[in-house]
């Protein structure tokens, strides 16, 4: 998997007031999910992505508003809506990088039975977050990426031919 970081000169910058407005729905949305409220979080969050001018996926914005969705989804076991929002994330500005999408993507995927691909999310969760990205979530997953080596790339399979 190749993940590649935006420069921060490329991402756009939304205006003031309606980055607030989407900082408040977000922050709505977590209260009600704190709450275990989390029809009311989605609804919060998906306002929140709403309010985003289009090309959503261009504003840092975008990538809260839709990690928090995809969390909400798998808070509630729905892991396919859980996934497909966080692969929507990881298209946004820097949330490539944070080592909470790869978590969450990786885990929905492993209930899915794409262990593959979640080995590959939740690998890169831990490179990005360290182990500690783990000391909240189900010991399954830390378990899968530590009983799981590492691929060798091909490179690093050859055998010397003499």
């Amino acid at each position: 998997m190749c993940v590649l970081a935006r420069p921060m000169t490329d991402i756009p910058i939304l205006a003031d007031n309606l980055s607030a407005k989407v900082k408040q729905l977000c922050y709505q949305g977590y209260q009600r999910y704190d709450a275990g409220d989390y029809q009311q979080a989605l609804r919060a969050f998906y306002q929140a992505w709403l309010l985003l001018p289009k090309p959503q996926t261009q504003w840092r914005e975008a990538g809260w508003a839709l990690t928090a969705i995809g969390d909400t989804y798998f808070r509630t076991r729905q892991y396919s809506q859980s996934c497909e929002a966080l692969r929507s994330a990881l298209v946004c500005p820097v949330a490539d990088q944070s080592p909470f999408v790869h978590l969450r993507l990786g885990q929905g995927l492993y209930e899915l039975g794409e262990e593959s691909e979640a080995l590959q999310h939740l690998r890169l969760a831990k490179k990005l977050g360290g182990p500690d990205v783990f000391a909240r979530e189900h010991v399954k997953y830390r378990m899968l990426v530590d009983d799981q080596p590492a691929q060798a790339s091909d490179a690093d399979s050859q055998q010397p031919l003499f």
